[in-house]
Order: structure tokens, then C-alpha cells, then sequence
């Protein structure tokens, strides 16, 4: 996916699995993720649409096939994502993110998944978060963001 007018952050978690990246541009919104969890974040879901037009741009599904979903919808565009936070953990002898929560500029979605493990945060002033990438097998080795200033 294109990197139009958007600023990587990160990753947090191990260097397991295999990279990923969902980034629609500065163009896109993220209206609903799903996150697959039990002890760990098993899976997540992201869809995008467009700012413009309201269409799903895309959807895709990052990790492993275990947990129990629990569903995001955002409120676009009165709610965007403005930032996330979670914990990292070694998990079946891997580092993975343990937990993940995400927060908008209305309300906190999580935590999803244990949080026994390290802590990470990514404290956003004035950005909106439009896309994700990070490393994933059976489970989330590893994620992070894309920003782009908020117009909010």
C-alpha cells in the first residue's frame, strides 16, 4: 500500500513472523479493527476507507488463527485513532505483543490480551493514526503506526 504523506512509528515487539505493512495514505481513515487475543494478540484486523468518499480502500488480517475477536468500530470522522499502547512478552520462547489497547479522541478500546510483559506507549500530540505495519506469524510479533497530522 502506498506511504503517501504518512510517518512511520515504531515497531514494538520481536523480530519474529514476517513484515506486513497496511497503509492506505494520508487519504485514508481506519474505521474498524478486529483483534484475535487470549494470552497474547493473536491476530488483528484493520479496514480503511477513504476521507472522501466513505469506501473501504482495504482490509487485511495480520497473524495467526487462535484467540477470541473483539470488534473496534470507529466513529469516523467525529473518532479517529490517536494513539496506541500495549505490552510485549516472550511467548512460546518468541517476543510478541502480549496486549494492545487503542486509543481515539474520544475513548480507550482495551486492553486486548494479558498485560504481564513490558510496557510500550506511543503518546501522539495533533496526529491521527492511518495505518499500521509490524511482523506476524502465528501471532503479532510486532507492531507499529502511521501518522499523519491531525486535521481534527
Amino acid at each position: 500500500m502506498a506511504n503517501q504523506g504518512t510517518i512511520k512509528l515504531g515497531p514494538w515487539g520481536g523480530a519474529g513472523g514476517v513484515a506486513w505493512d497496511f497503509n492506505s495514505g494520508s487519504g485514508a481513515a481506519i474505521k474498524e479493527i478486529v483483534i484475535n487475543h487470549g494470552a497474547v494478540v493473536d491476530s488483528v484486523t484493520f479496514t480503511a476507507i477513504d476521507r472522501v468518499t466513505g469506501e473501504i480502500l482495504a482490509k487485511a488480517i495480520f497473524g495467526g488463527l487462535g484467540g477470541q475477536p473483539d470488534q473496534i468500530s470507529i466513529d469516523w470522522p467525529g473518532e479517529y485513532l490517536t494513539s496506541i499502547s500495549g505490552t510485549t512478552n516472550v511467548y512460546l520462547e518468541t517476543l510478541v505483543v502480549e496486549s494492545i489497547t487503542f486509543h481515539t479522541n474520544r475513548t480507550t478500546y482495551g486492553p486486548y490480551g494479558q498485560t504481564n510483559g513490558t510496557a510500550f506507549e506511543i503518546p501522539l500530540e495533533n496526529a491521527e493514526i492511518v495505518g499500521f505495519f509490524g511482523r506476524a506469524g502465528a501471532f503479532v510479533d510486532a507492531i507499529g503506526i502511521h501518522v499523519v497530522p491531525s486535521a481534527n
